[in-house]
């Protein structure tokens, strides 16, 4: 937070506004799968728990046309907000992913995992969510990249844009 405002001065209802923003980032962050579903890919999040939904939904305000100024306030708070948004993409998801090393070999990921794509593309507080329905390893069986089933079709990705995030049940 010093870093997201040290060159920025908030009165008492925007730095509030932007704590309850920062909140929503953080308790929007996919925990595990809703159901066990195979088709069904909706994550479940500490706003589900919380507030019993799973976005909340707050009012983007209301302005008149002489409020300039709150207006402006407010589009900071959202501009403060989205950076948040970047850095949190950019500093959080990185500790998801379980890297592969070269003395140890670990599990790699495999058909049915339920994994989060990584996509700074998308909008604030929005995760996108899938499973993996083909493997392709190299020589050395290592899986490099991976076919996703998502809910608005199939995508290819390399590992390195996924964060596991429910291991795929073994049949015994």
């Amino acid at each position: 937070m010093y870093g997201l405002l040290k060159e920025q001065s908030l009165t008492d209802e925007s730095l509030q506004t932007l704590l309850c923003e920062v909140e929503s980032i953080v308790n929007g962050r996919p925990i595990t799968q809703v159901s066990s579903d195979p088709n069904d890919l909706e994550v479940l999040t500490p706003n589900h728990l919380l507030l019993l939904k799973s976005k909340p939904m707050l009012p983007p305000g209301h302005f008149k046309r002489e409020e300039m100024y709150g207006r402006r306030r407010w589009r900071q708070v959202q501009y403060l907000a989205d950076i948040f948004w970047k850095r949190w993409l950019r500093e959080y998801l990185p500790l998801l992913q379980e890297r592969q090393r070269w003395l140890r070999p670990k599990r790699s990921l495999q058909v049915g995992d339920i994994v989060l794509l990584i996509e700074p593309t998308l909008p604030r507080n929005s995760w996108r969510l899938g499973k993996i329905t083909n493997v392709y390893p190299d020589k050395n069986r290592l899986v490099r990249s991976v076919e996703v089933k998502t809910k608005t079709g199939t995508l290819y990705r390399p590992v390195a844009k996924l964060c596991l995030l429910v291991e795929a049940e073994e049949n015994v």
